[in-house]
């Protein structure tokens, strides 16, 4: 068997430049045809308005991956027999190298003749000078042709016959709104995961009860001074807490909002009504209800196939939806209610663009539970409210007793005592206290009054105000100068400021956040001032 290793070596060289050589034609030419491919399928798009979106300057890099995979793919190999000619035909040396190749495992007379020829003239041959690497032309072409489309993807006007471009931007919108909202509303649910919305009261003014109780079950009868300063420390911090919740989203729901009839129809002012009385009382039933309605609808818009009827569901699936949102701007004041809902009927127009798709409801139905949600939150809150208005009455009527009340359990009561229990107590016991039978008042006869004695001695010193009969600030004073008035001139100016008092009232009780459940006793008593 013969061996020429230069020969060899020359082959292997002079073969693998070849294969580049090839893969690189074949790459361009498939460049070429590609990109003569692109540039007719980019005018059609941005003519049409069909797929134009496709066609940015980043979806040029797929030309160069297309040419090289179609040259990966290119069928024909280069041989042995045709690196021996190209060998040949570089050096003229009259089929040598291709009958080398040919006689390589031959056992020919001759072989060795030739075998010899090709390995003294393999060492002078230059593998580069066979076949060398022409790139700068085809790289030329392959860079301008690049050009050309890139600032053709940038420059191209999009024309849009058909409408389709509209469409598609109206459905990516919709799309990115869909997504943005379901964002909100899993944020917003995490927050409100937090707390126990079902329960009675939140944890914080549950803990603000339990210790109100429990103040009200270390007060001793013996400690009058004691009883009055937790008393005093209680009052504050419901007070507090009692003016940031009633200044907070809950304002607006308990205000009396004027010109009802301007606002939308009479039905839906009475069912407005109906709805912000509930939630004043702490119940959400009748907002419950409607949206379990709004829910059937969506469940049975998403099993419908009936065009007529799915416009119809959509229909009133938007306009129970309004109807809660404008409840909830113009009634309730809570803007997390509010934001729920706008989310809802944002995810509804975004469903209606995209045909209602199982995304679309999905998202719609997130909002819904949500929406649930809050409205059970506000219930709560509106209950916290009202639970801190009563104990703020119950620490003032266990003030009146000046601390020296009897506990529920003093009375007779069995068992742990309930903040009612103690409400009950007090009332009862700051009446008996107001008509000299309360606890620890001793000089005061069951029923009866005390009799004065001015022989006694006391620190009493009678002054009088200086300052005339004024609004204000203060409610009323009173103070008299210079020579008395006729008894008929003080009583037209004395009706006259009950007047101007009685006309700001409603700006003074808004002013100093008084608890609506003393509203009406102020106001029955400058109606008692004025008759009088």
């Amino acid at each position: 068997m013969l061996h020429f290793p230069n020969s060899d070596k020359l082959l292997r060289q002079v073969h693998r430049r070849l294969s580049v050589s090839r893969f690189a034609s074949r790459a361009f030419l498939a460049f070429v045809f590609f990109s003569v491919l692109y540039g007719l399928l980019l005018l059609t798009a941005r003519l049409t308005g069909t797929f134009a979106d496709w066609f940015s300057p980043w979806s040029l890099a797929i030309l160069p991956g297309l040419s090289m995979l179609t040259a990966v793919l290119w069928p024909g190999r280069v041989t042995t027999l045709e690196t021996a000619s190209a060998i040949d035909r570089s050096r003229q040396t009259q089929d040598l190298f291709l009958t080398l190749a040919s006689l390589k495992d031959s056992d020919l007379e001759y072989a060795p003749l030739v075998a010899r020829d090709a390995e003294q003239l393999a060492g002078s041959i230059s593998p580069r000078e066979v076949a060398p690497f022409q790139w700068e032309r085809r790289s030329l072409v392959a860079g301008v042709a690049a050009s050309i489309l890139a600032l053709g993807t940038v420059l191209v006007p999009t024309l849009d016959p058909f409408g389709k471009v509209a469409a598609a931007k109206q459905q990516t919108e919709a799309q990115k709104l869909l997504e943005e909202t379901k964002q909100q509303t899993q944020a917003r649910q995490a927050q409100l995961a937090q707390k126990d919305v079902e329960k009675e009261n939140s944890e914080e003014i549950e803990r603000a009860l339990e210790q109100l109780k429990s103040t009200f079950q270390k007060m001793q009868p013996q400690q009058p001074q004691q009883n009055l300063e937790r008393l005093n420390a209680e009052q504050k911090q419901i007070g507090e807490m009692y003016r940031k919740l009633s200044s907070g989203d809950l304002k607006p729901l308990f205000e009396r909002i004027a010109g009802d009839q301007q606002l939308g129809q009479q039905h839906d002012q009475d069912q407005f009504r109906k709805w912000q009385e509930e939630l004043q009382q702490g119940k959400s039933d009748s907002l419950q209800k409607q949206l379990e309605k709004i829910q059937s609808d969506m469940q049975k818009l998403a099993q419908s196939s009936d065009p007529v009827e799915r416009s119809e569901l959509e229909r009133e699936l938007q306009k129970e939806l309004k109807e809660l949102s404008d409840f909830a701007q113009t009634r309730t004041g809570s803007k997390s209610l509010s934001a729920a809902l706008q989310r809802a009927q944002q995810q509804m127009q975004a469903a209606k663009q995209q045909g209602m798709t199982k995304e679309a409801l999905e998202a719609l139905e997130e909002s819904i539970e949500l929406t649930q949600k809050e409205m059970q939150n506000l219930a709560q809150s509106s209950r916290d409210l009202k639970d801190l208005e009563d104990a703020l009455r119950l620490v003032s009527m266990a003030k009146q007793c000046k601390g020296n009340c009897n506990k529920p359990g003093e009375e007779g009561a069995d068992g742990e005592q309930t903040l009612a229990d103690y409400a009950k107590l007090y009332a009862e016991l700051a009446r008996q206290y107001q008509q000299g039978e309360g606890t620890g008042n001793e000089g005061q006869g069951k029923g009866g009054e005390v009799e004065e004695d001015d022989s006694v001695a006391t620190n009493f010193v009678d002054e009088k105000s200086k300052s005339a009969i004024q609004k204000g600030k203060i409610l009323m004073s009173m103070s008299a100068k210079g020579v008395s008035e006729s008894g008929e001139m003080q009583d037209q100016n004395y009706k006259k400021i009950v007047g101007e008092i009685r006309q700001s009232l409603d700006e003074v009780i808004n002013a100093e956040e008084i608890p609506p459940g003393y509203v009406d006793g102020i106001k029955k008593y400058f109606d008692t001032m004025e008759k009088k």
